[in-house]
């Protein structure tokens, strides 16, 4: 039959623009349509995320999937002149010696661009206290900041701007976008119908003929399913696994005197921003944001944390007031004059296994999924990978020439090491 789309794609994120993107590169002149329930692109978790990149992982694959995109992303800003707001200003685990000395950073140590530092060598971070006050550090099981480990091909980006990016380049090549459309189901049909009630039978073979949405039925030969956590609650009804699971995940942005002289404490030639960092203690993360002079913060908080899931997740005040406020107190001075200026709230979608993100066909259709918080730094090498997939390639090029075997990625034949670096 003639189907009115060659390729629906579920979703308009990082990963399912990129992946559109590398698909047209490909294939120009397909039919395709993105379909996304907000009104526009990057508007759910991809636009809710604290938007750090980094190549520190211990999962080669990792590595891979993240070096290439971040070296996609500078040869779009340093080269062809888009404005992603990219700056290279390092990324920071500040540690103690017990850490330091556990061997926990050798493997990335060995395939990034990284470095320990000694404490002299964190001076111009004078805003931080290196060693909290002995009653909070009892209390709250708060470490000392001897060392650092920097890695440096790392820093912040925007994802308005390589969404933007993305956007406007598969505009010009033609791709349909329907915003503002919600997908209710992915419905099965039989390949050969024999139109009698009831079908599909289960000796029937079957594929995804149509997507229910509320502005009608949607058919195409192919499907790409890359909607981040709502993937699970798509596929819920075909009986495909989807493999992940949502964490609600919040950022805070906090603004004032003290977080003005730290956004500004550089460790990286040339760049006059503080790299992205993480505290010694709970894993606790600061992202600086330049052009406001505030810092975002946030946890990856599991113990207590369930894996419920609301299409508006709120931030919490009280898990800011309870949680984090009292360690960034503790280690940044003065920081009761700064105050909270701004939160929001996403999900990370978790590939609770590894850690790391899958790319797996089933039946007609291909899904993009368990990000597990790293959509943005890894988002222009995945693309790449589904592209492969759709073209029925063996292997995926991604950015510098690099090779990836597309079942690497996928269910039967995964070949990853579990993700230790999760922030």
């Amino acid at each position: 039959m003639a189907f009115k789309w060659d390729l629906a794609v579920i979703g308009s994120g990082i990963v399912g623009l990129s992946s559109t993107y590398h698909i047209m590169k490909e294939n120009p002149g397909l039919k395709i349509v993105i379909i996304d329930k907000e009104s526009t692109y990057a508007q759910g978790n991809t636009g809710k995320s604290a938007a750090g990149f980094r190549d520190l992982f211990s999962s080669d694959i990792n590595f891979k999937l993240s070096s290439s995109t971040i070296s996609f992303y500078r040869h779009l800003q340093n080269v062809l002149g888009v404005d992603l707001g990219m700056h290279t200003c390092g990324y920071l685990y500040l540690i103690d010696d017990e850490v330091s000395k556990s061997g926990t950073f050798l493997p990335v140590l060995k395939r990034s661009r990284s470095r320990f530092l000694d404490r002299d060598d964190l001076s111009p971070l004078d805003s931080l206290r290196f060693n909290p006050e002995k009653d909070q550090a009892e209390i709250m099981g708060l470490k000392n900041i001897d060392k650092g480990f920097l890695g440096e091909n790392c820093g912040i980006i925007e994802p308005d701007r390589i969404s933007r990016f993305y956007y406007e380049q598969l505009v010009k090549m033609g791709v349909k976008f329907m915003f503002g459309t919600t997908v209710s189901q992915i419905e099965l049909s039989p390949i050969t119908p024999l139109d009698y009630p009831g079908e599909p039978f289960i000796w029937q073979d079957v594929h995804v003929r149509s997507m229910k949405t509320d502005k009608g039925d949607i058919e195409a030969e192919k499907y790409i399913v890359a909607a981040d956590v709502w993937t699970t609650y798509l596929l819920e009804k075909t009986g495909i696994d989807s493999h992940v699971r949502p964490k609600k995940r919040q950022v805070f942005q906090i603004s004032g005197g003290p977080i003005e002289k730290l956004v500004r404490s550089s460790l990286i030639k040339g760049e006059n921003i503080m790299p992205f960092t993480v505290l010694p203690s709970h894993e606790i993360y600061m992202r600086p944001v330049p052009q406001s002079n505030s810092i975002w913060v946030g946890v990856a908080d599991n113990y207590n944390r369930d894996f419920s899931f609301t299409e508006d997740p709120q931030p919490e005040p009280d898990f800011y007031q309870n949680d984090i406020y009292p360690v960034l107190e503790a280690y940044i001075k003065d920081f009761n004059s700064a105050k909270l200026t701004g939160s929001w709230a996403g999900y990370y979608s978790y590939n609770t296994m590894d850690l790391s993100p899958y790319v797996f066909g089933d039946l007609n259709l291909i899904i993009s999924t368990g990000t597990s918080g790293s959509g943005i730094l890894k988002g222009d090498a995945i693309g790449r990978v589904v592209a492969a997939r759709y073209n029925g390639l063996e292997e995926a090029e991604l950015f510098g020439g690099e090779k990836l075997r597309t079942t690497s990625m996928g269910i039967k034949r995964r070949v990853i090491d579990r993700e230790e670096f999760i922030l």
